[in-house]
């Protein structure tokens, strides 16, 4: 297959990443430029002059489209929307932040081209993150292989390709709140790999907290297993028997023998115990719960406020740019 017989689409999610836009638009017009191919400006309610430059993009290069949602609705969403509007044979997503390198896609259309109909794109941190986000990115995706019930690629981003009929499968999932990461591991389609070093961020800071990391990770366990309610239940079948010999031995202590069955020390740590496993296991229910109670309401992931106009590239002929200029 030559280049120029397949569209490229390139999904870029962005929030507040006004200082970057143009340059990740050059880099990947830089590694873009032997094939036919389109960029899709995802903006997830962004609060700055991000609009703007997606309009002048537009009016410049016929290549480039963008979605603006009405206010901020995730990065998943984000990254659901641009694969939905996506005209391309591949499709690719890449974070705005300049910390993935454009460079290599072209590596990973290679493993597409070789029968890949996924290919996972694996950072490799050197200095480019905190010790805390590496290992605890690390020990997440340990916990979540554990608890999947399929194999989950360990270190993921969201920096991968995907084949038309992979995005065709999530264009047609009706369930809200998607995790792709989890999702292309439960397809089951074929993978490659490709490792690039992870970049630092050269504009701006990131948009993933902490409390944003925490929330990603639990909707991450409870999308992929029920296995967390099946742990729930085998620890609660432990504390019961727990609790049951200690009853056992209270009643011994009591009718069998002189001693006195310890007072309010064993009380105390008996109580706070079990209050604290059921506690555990009611979050755990609550938050399955609280999955089913939204998916219930049928509301759209969402909401776009504008669009540009799509173009759909020419497959006869490569789309040539030129670098874009200094604004």
């Amino acid at each position: 297959m030559g280049k120029s017989d397949f569209i490229v689409s390139v999904i870029v999610p962005c929030y507040n990443e006004a200082e970057n836009i143009s340059l990740i638009v050059r880099e990947l017009q830089k590694a873009l430029t032997p094939y036919v191919y389109e960029i899709v400006l995802v903006d997830d309610g962004s609060t700055d002059d991000s609009r703007v430059i997606y309009e002048q993009l537009a009016c410049r290069y016929p290549e480039i489209n963008y979605i603006c949602f009405t206010r901020n609705f995730g990065h998943q969403a984000a990254l659901q929307a641009g694969i939905c509007h996506a005209n391309g044979d591949v499709i690719i997503t890449i974070d705005a932040d300049l910390q993935q390198p454009p460079s290599v896609i072209p590596r990973m259309i290679d493993r597409w081209l070789g029968g890949a109909e996924i290919v996972e794109a694996i950072p490799v941190y050197v200095n480019s993150v905190s010790w805390f986000k590496k290992h605890s990115s690390s020990l997440f995706y340990k916990l979540l292989d554990q608890l999947s019930d399929y194999p989950v690629v360990k270190s993921s981003n969201d920096y991968r390709l995907i084949d038309k009929k992979v995005a065709e499968v999530i264009r047609k999932l009706p369930e809200n709140h998607l995790y792709l990461r989890g999702l292309y591991s439960w397809m089951g389609f074929g993978k490659s790999f490709v490792e690039y070093e992870h970049l630092k961020r050269i504009n701006g800071k990131t948009h993933y907290p902490l409390h944003k990391m925490v929330r990603l990770a639990l909707n991450g366990i409870t999308s992929v297993s029920i296995k967390p309610l099946r742990l729930a239940l085998v620890l609660g079948l432990f504390v019961s028997m727990i609790a049951f010999i200690i009853v056992v031995w209270a009643l011994y202590l009591a009718f069998f023998t002189d001693k006195v069955v310890p007072g309010w020390t064993s009380t105390i740590v008996s109580t706070v115990f079990l209050a604290g496993m059921q506690l555990i296991v009611l979050g755990i229910i609550g938050e399955y719960l609280g999955k089913l109670f939204m998916e219930n309401k049928r509301r759209p992931n969402y909401i776009i406020l504008d669009k540009s106009v799509a173009t759909v590239p020419d497959k006869k002929a490569v789309l040539l740019t030129d670098d874009l200029a200094t604004e």
